[in-house]
């Protein structure tokens, strides 16, 4: 079968397939990229969502138990998948901020402009109050009180208001016709609360300020894939809200 894998730790991961499974069903895939030996992978499938945006599941898998010499061996995969992402966020993120298409803007990532309060932490110095805006899985825009230098990295803490969710609806199970027939399936909540965040950045760019604040572009540069999908269940929760508001 076809699969993506969405992400992925040393105990387990979570991949997306248009094809269903039951819970406890044994799955083996093998992980490799260019330059580096596959390695072999089993697992037991422990949970099964449905996306709301996309076609398909999204299973929770977890490993069998892995020998040490895999162990250290996936661990470096793991590592290496972090700090590729990593880099090719920063680099979209300072080639291709903005590109002009008749007057308009493309962006790297969808991005949603709605106030949240933070708190950062430049490396060295104290944490401060500041507020996040145009956030998206990519970065976001801090005004601040502090004069930062561009290139800094600090750590940034921040709560998605969970205010924008009620245009989901609420979860439920529902029948879907399968290749098996029909199948029970659970819909997933998408009207759970947010949890803080903790995602270090680095500063990219700094814009004219407002309100006597400082204002900065910060792209992610440590960003898993639970926090890239909250950020992307909050962008989408915004943009339903305004096409109901103007239809």
């Amino acid at each position: 079968m076809y699969g993506t894998l969405i992400n992925i730790s040393e105990t387990g991961c979570r991949l997306r397939s248009l094809i269903l499974l039951d819970r406890n069903r044994i799955i083996e895939f093998e992980l490799s990229r260019p330059g580096s030996s596959g390695l072999k992978l089993r697992g037991r499938v422990l949970s099964r969502a449905t996306p709301q945006s996309d076609a398909g599941y999204e299973y929770g898998v977890a490993f069998d138990e892995v020998a040490p010499g895999q162990r250290e061996m996936l661990g470096r995969e793991i590592a290496e998948m972090q700090r590729r992402a990593a880099s090719a966020r920063i680099a979209a993120r300072e080639s291709a901020k903005y590109v002009a298409d008749g007057g308009k803007q493309r962006r790297t990532s969808v991005r949603t402009v709605y106030n949240v309060p933070v708190r950062y932490r430049p490396v060295n110095r104290p944490a401060s109050v500041g507020e996040a805006s145009d956030i998206s899985a990519g970065g976001l825009r801090l005004m601040c009180p502090d004069s930062l230098p561009v290139g800094s990295d600090l750590e940034i803490r921040f709560t998605l208001p969970s205010s924008v969710l009620s245009v989901y609806p609420s979860a439920e199970s529902r029948v879907e016709i399968t290749p098996f027939g029909q199948r029970r399936v659970h819909v997933p909540d998408n009207r759970r609360p947010f949890e803080e965040m903790a995602i270090r950045g680095r500063i990219l760019a700094r814009y004219e300020g407002q309100e006597g604040r400082e204002c900065y572009g910060v792209a992610f540069t440590d960003i898993d894939g639970y926090q890239r999908e909250e950020i992307a269940r909050f962008t989408h929760a915004v943009q339903l809200a305004r096409i109901r508001n103007t239809g």
